[in-house]
């Protein structure tokens, strides 16, 4: 799409702005220009649902936009918790990046949105050539503010109750009130795609979480276990990927080997291998395995590690986690308790139990219907 000839169109309306990671910034041009497609095709698919979608890349910014009145803050929630490669996204208006206009749609959206008896700060950014600089429109736009009839309003820019922002960039100029952060990383797709090997607890969804932030398309496969909350894992993993996954039930197989010491491990090695056939199947060659040492009642032992990793013939991306990550997603209704109803703390080790026929026969066992 050629933004020049949409450019006009886009005048007084209420756009979503969306910045980009900005790790792809210090891309070279040619990786930058082709993450930036990615991020785009994302967005749009993210949105295919909703009709007369547009979106446009214009200096260093996304720009969706449509002709019918959408919720945007919706919009913006859905598309910064979705996507990675975004740093941040915001409900606009458009104007022209003239001052006087600038100036003026500010202070009608500053009178719509700051109340009485409070304070605000004007936050302004501009990129390209204009006849004032940022600091002389943020100043301007805020004498104006404090000039209006809004009662015992102040300027505090420290710590405001409301913020005004301005994105100035060549001929528009973007005005919004709010800014939703964003997964950040790079776009998913930009580094393949990949397998991932979910179970009921936080740690696995977190490893396939911070592999989609490093640009891996995750299709996730999750293993029932028969933990007690297993639907709010599902719904928690729907709306982190977005997709359509197998769900692979092993109530049975868990409940029949309770009482084996290597449990865990060969838990571990039948869901991976299992994620390893479906990858096979389907051309893939990456699968995506957590590895947690001592971490929201889960450890693994290097020589686990070490088997787990002769039996594997695809690669495996095991994101190690420490506790580095524990506020990195969202997570209510999803505990630090172990996936397995049976044991009281994950523990993928070798033990006494661990040989040749009892891994033979627990990869082979029949679920009971």
């Amino acid at each position: 799409m050629s933004h020049n000839n949409n450019l006009a169109s886009l005048l007084n309306k209420n756009i979503i702005l969306i910045r980009m990671g900005g790790e792809m910034g210090i891309k070279s041009r040619q990786t930058r220009r082709r993450m930036l497609k990615n991020l785009q095709n994302n967005i749009k698919k993210l949105l295919e649902k909703y009709q007369s979608i547009e979106i446009m890349n214009f200096r260093n910014r996304i720009i969706v936009h449509s002709k019918f009145k959408y919720n945007h803050n919706e919009l913006v929630q859905l598309i910064t918790s979705s996507i990675s490669g975004i740093s941040s996204a915001s409900s606009a208006l458009v104007v022209e990046a003239i001052e006087e206009r600038i100036i003026s749609e500010g202070l009608f959206e500053a009178r719509k949105y700051i109340k009485p008896n409070s304070s605000f700060a004007v936050r302004a950014k501009r990129e390209g050539s204009h006849s004032f600089s940022s600091i002389e429109i943020a100043r301007n736009l805020g004498a104006a503010i404090l000039n209006s009839q809004i009662e015992n309003i102040k300027v505090d820019l420290d710590e405001p109750d409301y913020q005004i922002y301005l994105d100035i960039r060549g001929p528009l100029a973007f005005i919004y009130n709010k800014i939703s952060r964003g997964i950040d990383g790079i776009p998913s797709l930009s580094q393949g795609k990949a397998f991932a090997l979910i179970k009921p607890n936080y740690n696995s969804l977190l490893s396939a979480w911070l592999m989609k932030k490093r640009g891996v398309k995750i299709i996730p496969i999750f293993f029932k276990t028969g933990k007690q909350n297993e639907k709010e894992y599902l719904t928690f993993l729907e709306f982190l990927f977005g997709e359509d996954f197998q769900i692979i039930n092993l109530q049975d197989r868990l409940r029949h080997y309770k009482e084996n010491s290597s449990l865990c491990l060969l838990c571990q090695l039948y869901c991976e291998k299992f994620t390893e056939e479906t990858s096979r199947d389907l051309d893939y060659s990456t699968i995506i395995s957590s590895t947690t040492f001592n971490y929201n009642n889960e450890t693994t032992s290097l020589e686990a590690l070490e088997v787990l990793k002769k039996e594997n013939s695809l690669a495996v991306l095991s994101p190690i986690q420490l506790g580095f990550y524990g506020n990195t997603l969202n997570r209510e209704n999803i505990d630090g308790n172990p996936c397995c109803p049976f044991k009281s703390q994950v523990a993928i080790r070798i033990t006494k139990d661990y040989n040749k026929t009892c891994v033979k026969e627990f990869l082979e066992f029949n679920t009971i219907d």
